[in-house]
């Protein structure tokens, strides 16, 4: 199934089962930034609803996630069911009312309560999820447009979201190379000059930003992200790239930290 079919599809059953309280489904990730491989990635979305939906609701979506499984790309899903008060009046970390994931299809069938209850539940990656919704892309949006739904979301909720799975790219990024090296050049490029980029623009960024010796390395992962390519890559200088760009990265947040100390 061609791709906007499959997102038209997704907002017709959402609208469907969530009837006088939908607002709108809004598509984030490679795709609203435009480096989409429908090989290598999810297909991530955030329904926003009026009101608290009922246990039956959150079941009817999952139930409905798992019958048509099979038509998201091999990577499969990751979606957020958030309160429309919860975009406007942004609280970091973010409240939820239910998540779903190819990751979490196992747990659910095994035990839908862990995932189907009334428990408060807050997401700190929905900070960066909003903040993608933030670029403008009307074909992403179904439902009221998102400028009207979505309030910008403050850049240190941002880096939070995104600082700790930076770091964690030190130790990880030997057995996941192409996500590592293009998440840590997009995020240097976050708080270096506050763009917020797709992973394969976080690498031409880097090439032409950073006066790196890896720029060897970038360019390959640049090239297995948007083809079925999957290059060698040398783990010793994947790790030297990773030192070196967390490096760059903690230079400015001791920056940021030390001058948001002095205005205090």
């Amino acid at each position: 199934m061609e791709i906007y079919e499959l997102m038209n599809n997704v907002n017709n059953w959402i609208k469907k089962i969530l009837k006088d309280n939908y607002v709108g489904v809004y598509f984030h990730g490679s795709l609203r930034l435009g480096s989409f491989n429908p090989n290598k990635s999810d297909l991530d979305f955030i329904i926003v609803v009026k009101d608290k939906i009922s246990s039956e609701t959150k079941k009817l979506i999952w139930d409905k996630m798992l019958e048509i499984e099979k038509l998201f790309p091999k990577k499969g899903f990751e979606f957020s069911v958030v309160l429309e008060e919860n975009c406007r009046n942004i609280k970091h970390p973010i409240a939820y009312e239910l998540h779903g994931s190819k990751d979490w299809i196992e747990k659910y069938k095994e035990n839908s309560s862990i995932l189907i209850n009334d428990d408060y539940k807050t997401d700190p990656d929905l900070a960066s999820h909003f903040n993608v919704i933030n670029v403008p892309n009307d074909k992403m949006d179904f439902g009221k447009p998102s400028k009207e739904v979505f309030e910008k979301v403050p850049k240190e909720y941002v880096i939070n979201s995104n600082y700790q799975d930076t770091l964690d790219c030190k130790e990880e990024i030997t057995n996941n190379p192409v996500y590592c090296i293009l998440n840590l050049c997009r995020f240097y490029a976050l708080i270096k000059d506050n763009l917020t980029l797709s992973k394969y623009d976080g690498g031409k960024w880097a090439i032409e930003n950073m006066d790196s010796n890896y720029n060897d390395i970038i360019k390959s992962a640049m090239k297995d992200y948007l083809s079925d390519t999957d290059s060698i890559y040398d783990n010793e200088r994947l790790k030297e790239f990773a030192e070196e760009t967390i490096c760059l990265i903690n230079e400015i947040m001791t920056r940021r930290s030390t001058n948001e100390h002095r205005k205090r």
